[in-house]
């Protein structure tokens, strides 16, 4: 077992732009550390016929922790 398991893996932090099947758009976010990998994540947690593509964000390093993200984790960003 990886000595991260359980660990927020807040190094890599992908941001991902949806757009819905009405063209609205949605960002996203996945904790991965292989760009492919974030938009197939993505792609497997959204509706069949939405797209995702990877953004060029890179968030602070306070940003990443405040997500808490763990490895793996697909997150909508909702508006506050």
């Amino acid at each position: 077992m990886s000595a991260h398991l359980g660990k927020p893996h807040v190094d890599n932090v992908r941001v991902v732009l949806v757009t819905t099947d009405n063209c609205d758009h949605q960002i996203w976010m996945t904790a991965t550390a292989r760009k492919k990998v974030a938009v197939d994540r993505i792609l497997d947690a959204i509706p069949e016929g939405w797209t995702a593509s990877l953004l060029d964000i890179k968030l602070l390093p306070r940003e990443r922790s405040q997500l808490r993200l763990q490895a793996g984790e697909v997150r909508k960003l909702s508006r506050r």
